[in-house]
């Protein structure tokens, strides 16, 4: 049981490399040498996001009924389509 356990621990090791070669080659020079993006308070990021308006369960349920029966209506049409 152990060895299995160990064995398939060592398998999965070779998975979590960091080696992309087809994403390493996309990345230009300029971008390598840019520095890297400024780190920014979290604060203000999250009152920005206060302000958006809450979304109801009562106009999410319209917008599901809705789509759902649109789905039936497209799915209505494609059975009566004739096959072949």
């Amino acid at each position: 049981m152990r060895a299995a356990l160990f064995l398939s621990l060592i398998l999965l090791i070779p998975a979590c490399s960091l080696g992309a070669p087809e994403l390493d080659a996309s990345i230009t020079e300029t971008s390598r040498a840019a520095p890297w993006p400024d780190l920014v308070p979290l604060g203000p990021l999250l009152v920005g996001a206060a302000a958006l308006t809450p979304r109801t369960a009562e106009a999410e349920g319209r917008s599901l009924e809705a789509r759902a029966a649109d789905l039936r209506r497209r799915a209505a049409r494609l059975r009566a389509l004739p096959l072949g």
